[in-house]
């Protein structure tokens, strides 16, 4: 049996276990079996559907690492503390986070399928809070990629981590604000980076990479980001790193003003913006390296069907064949479905 739910909790890919019926006239609104594109889950909200019976992930045998979320676990736990610390009095007390950053680094490190992994962790609900944990992994992941040195590799981590600390300065009104901010609300939360690196100076324990990394990572290339709207030249590296994990992470998350995008529409956005406000190099060390998660993964196609990544194209890694059943869909040829997500 599985699971009731909500329609304000339903997610894009969670799969029916149970046929909705439209109470009035009898017909069939979405089979059991289908899995949710925003389209429908519209058309249920449209239809005054309250809730819904959703088949209960399992997870593959062997797909869960075991270390990997014992590390995750323990650094959510100090972090959490940290961040309740931090809210109650303003004050950053990081001796914990910092005495598990080793461990915490060397398993994210070894890990060949990140992107699952984190799929595959507890999320609460708070956006800023496991916003911070996966840009964190993504930062000192793209730092491996980029052949850093493992000093480096866990400042980028810690960058990570606490880049977004700024925002416990921002009212919450204003930081979990579902609509669009008005420009007066969005110059206040332009304030975060600075906030953040004024918080994390103040404990005299940071190095200048990470407080520079903190501070820029809203800063673009061209120089159109914030808050100095500095070039690509006076842009620390762990502030270009961070810009590219936040996009990432920031676009292929549930957040409270929009709902998540694909891996590979957010990817497309990114290769975009390397021609323009990202390091291009970076964002293609970045992207190369993404792509190898692709295969073998589950994908949510626009009618809701699902299908297998099967083949990355190497010319262009954010069009993939994916196969549905007998059938292979080439996505590197105009196709009239698209892919959602990517699924476990």
């Amino acid at each position: 049996m599985g699971k009731l739910i909500s329609i304000k909790n339903v997610e894009i890919g969670m799969v029916l276990d149970m046929e909705i019926i439209d109470q009035k006239s009898g017909a069939v609104l979405v089979p059991e079996g289908m899995a949710l594109t925003k389209s429908l889950i519209d058309k249920l909200k449209g239809n005054r559907v309250s809730s819904l019976i959703i088949r209960e992930e399992e997870v593959p045998e062997g797909i869960k690492n075991e270390d990997f979320t014992k590390e995750y676990s323990k650094m959510a736990e100090s972090f959490d503390d940290v961040f309740e610390k931090a809210m109650q009095n303003g004050e950053i007390k990081t001796d914990q986070v910092m005495h598990q950053m080793e461990g915490f680094v060397e398993e994210i490190s070894k890990e060949s399928d990140i992107l699952t992994q984190m799929r595959l962790m507890k999320k609460t609900d708070d956006y800023t809070f496991n916003h911070s944990l996966g840009v964190s992994i993504l930062a000192l992941t793209l730092g491996k990629w980029l052949g850093y040195s493992q000093e480096q590799i866990e400042e980028l981590a810690i960058a990570g981590l606490f880049h977004d600390i700024g925002k416990l300065r921002i009212p919450m009104d204003i930081v979990k604000k579902p609509g669009k901010l008005t420009e007066e609300e969005f110059e206040l939360m332009k304030k975060h980076s600075f906030y953040g690196y004024e918080m994390l100076l103040r404990t005299n324990e940071f190095s200048n990479g990470i407080l520079l990394g903190v501070l820029q990572h809203h800063e673009k290339v061209d120089g159109t980001g914030y808050p100095n709207g500095v070039k690509a030249d006076k842009i620390h590296d762990y502030g270009k790193i961070l810009a590219i994990c936040d996009i990432y992470h920031a676009l292929t998350s549930n957040r409270v003003y929009k709902d998540k995008d694909s891996p590979l529409t957010v990817a497309d956005y990114l290769k975009k913006e390397s021609f323009v406000s990202l390091d291009p190099y970076m964002t293609q060390v970045f992207l190369k390296n993404i792509s190898k998660f692709y295969v073998g993964n589950k994908v949510l196609l626009s009618d809701g069907t699902t299908g297998l990544i099967v083949y990355i194209h190497p010319q262009d890694e954010n069009r993939p064949i994916v196969q549905v059943g007998d059938k292979f869909i080439d996505f590197m040829k105009e196709q009239k479905l698209k892919i959602l997500d990517i699924l476990i």
